[in-house]
């Protein structure tokens, strides 16, 4: 071979790694996304399975109301019968001791009248139908947040069928210049981190007493195997290893990567602290990781990998830091 031939062939596995790194980022972020949308998904599902259960409920009362009404009606129309003033021309009703007595205890026992009754139980009756609709509706919401799960869920498998054959390609020289490009782009990130300067009306928040509490929970799930929606030791995902991590220090953060986002203060780069959260995609909405100082953090990448620490990525999809409120 030439070493022209040989220059070319360098050339060529470079740019096919450069390619192939730019493929496995994008699909790596695609991934992430659709797993925090499955996350997000499975929460919307779980708080209408809650409301639909409240519906229930309330439908069930409403229903226990009606009956009562109509039992409350039917007494009603009978005791207005008997005191309509019918006595004069039904000898039934002759106002004698006895059946004046008789008349007095039925009067206490039908409390109300007809007209408030027919009154309440059209109010039930409405109300009864504009909860079934509403349970209807919940219905639809419900089946429309699984579909979408299991959307999210199978779109997520496809693209790893996807990153698994891009990483096959992966191999020998155009590897080891894949491996090159990541090391160059964690160098970039930590010299960021390292350049990064005060600006001006940008405040830093305070640290966070129990940043050390929440990173020594997140690094006792080293390890664990990544799992879609997973927030336990069986398996995590990457928002339930922050929200497991930040649990055990007593703050609440919602299980997903974008809620999570929406929960914390924005921290610059100059001021992050261990501890704080490193959120990737539109407002986070792809992936979350903790920062552990000295430009490493650990995270729940995707399927496939463990829970590991690794160094900071501040470039593809980087959206800001972020600091929990303590």
């Amino acid at each position: 071979m030439s070493p022209g031939a040989g220059a070319a062939n360098l050339t060529s596995a470079r740019d096919q790694a450069a390619t192939l790194y730019k493929q496995i980022q994008y699909i790596d972020g695609r991934v992430g996304f659709l797993g925090q949308k499955y996350d997000m998904t499975l929460i919307k599902l779980r708080d209408i399975t809650h409301v639909i259960a409240n519906t229930k409920t309330i439908v069930a009362q409403i229903e226990r109301q009606v009956q009562r009404g109509n039992g409350q009606l039917r007494t009603d129309a009978i005791y207005a019968y008997v005191t309509s003033g019918a006595a004069g021309s039904n000898p039934m009703f002759a106002p004698t001791a006895t059946k004046l007595g008789a008349v007095q205890v039925y009067s206490q026992v039908a409390q109300g009248n007809v007209a408030t009754t027919v009154a309440n139980l059209k109010s039930y009756r409405l109300k009864l139908t504009q909860e079934r609709s509403l349970l209807a509706a919940e219905d639809q919401q419900a089946a429309s947040a699984a579909r979408a799960a299991a959307g999210a869920f199978h779109e997520a498998k496809l693209l790893q069928a996807t990153l698994q054959n891009a990483l096959s390609q992966v191999k020998g020289q155009i590897a080891y210049f894949v491996h090159q490009q990541e090391a160059a782009a964690a160098a970039q990130s930590a010299g960021a981190l390292a350049n990064a300067q005060p600006a001006a009306g940008f405040p830093a928040p305070p640290p966070n007493s129990r940043a050390d509490i929440a990173i020594r929970a997140a690094l006792s799930y080293l390890g664990v195997p990544y799992v879609w929606g997973g927030a336990s030791r069986a398996g995590v995902d990457c928002s339930g290893l922050v929200m497991l991590a930040y649990d055990a220090a007593g703050i609440y953060l919602p299980h997903y990567s974008g809620a999570q986002f929406a929960d914390t203060v924005r921290v610059p780069l100059w001021d992050l602290q261990p501890g704080d959260l490193l959120f990737y995609g539109y407002d986070g909405d792809q992936h979350v990781a903790m920062y552990l100082g000295h430009g490493m953090m650990i995270e729940a990448p995707s399927a496939g990998y463990t829970v590991h620490i690794t160094p900071i990525r501040l470039g593809y999809g980087f959206a800001g830091a972020g600091r929990p409120r303590a």
